[in-house]
């Protein structure tokens, strides 16, 4: 249930609308770099990238493809080394930073407004990457055997399941939905920017840019 009272804050998409590069791609590539990621994996990354390229990263396709490509890549890696990998991938994120998106990010948390990342990536990445700017984060759980990935997650943390993340979310923390802003930059964000009095769009596709028209949504170019 949407919170009616409580204190406002914004709630923030990753990939393409804070960051410039791929979360789970730099992630990927440093575990490579680390010599953690298995041989058949790589491959399977490999082809699941390849036609990936033939669909723009902001379709449904594309972002199924981007998914599929997230869970193949950390498959049997224990989650045990992920300090180990955000370590290296924390300063890549933060130097492809959108500065009129965190510029913007920030002047809302400069009134005092919380900030909650929510991203389709693993909650293990997103929630180091978060506390690197004392945020909260939340994205995709993964389903563990011990220490070692799976593939497999709960549920992915996009499109309709954002939205509940962001209620519950707001429900655990005592959050004004009908007063906070959100940021995204995908058709699958607008479920659960439709839920926040101020919304955010930033390098739109046609799509999304046609609906954030309608909705009266603040568009950014970066």
């Amino acid at each position: 249930m949407t919170v009616s009272t409580g204190k406002p804050a914004v709630f923030s998409d990753i990939e393409g609308t804070l960051i410039s590069i791929s979360f789970p791609r730099t992630y990927f590539e440093q575990s490579r770099a680390l010599g953690i990621i298995p041989p058949i994996n790589q491959v399977i990354v490999a082809v699941l990238n390849g036609i990936g390229s033939l669909f723009s990263h902001k379709s449904k396709i594309g972002g199924i493809l981007r998914y599929l490509a997230i869970m193949n890549a950390m498959r049997n890696v224990p989650m045990s080394y992920n300090d180990q990998v955000m370590e290296r991938v924390n300063p890549l994120l933060h130097a492809s930073l959108k500065p009129k998106s965190i510029a913007r990010i920030r002047e809302y948390e400069a009134q005092g407004m919380p900030v909650i990342l929510v991203s389709a990536a693993l909650q293990q990445g997103v929630e180091s990457f978060a506390k690197t700017f004392g945020w909260r984060g939340e994205g995709t759980i993964p389903i563990l055997k011990g220490d070692l990935f799976t593939g497999k997650a709960e549920k992915p943390l996009s499109g309709e399941e954002k939205a509940v993340r962001v209620r519950a979310v707001a429900q655990e923390l005592g959050i004004d939905l009908s007063r906070s802003v959100g940021f995204g930059d995908t058709v699958t964000d607008v479920p659960f920017l439709s839920l926040l009095s101020t919304a955010y769009v930033v390098d739109p596709d046609d799509e999304l840019r046609a609906i954030a028209t309608s909705k009266g949504w603040t568009i950014i170019e970066s």
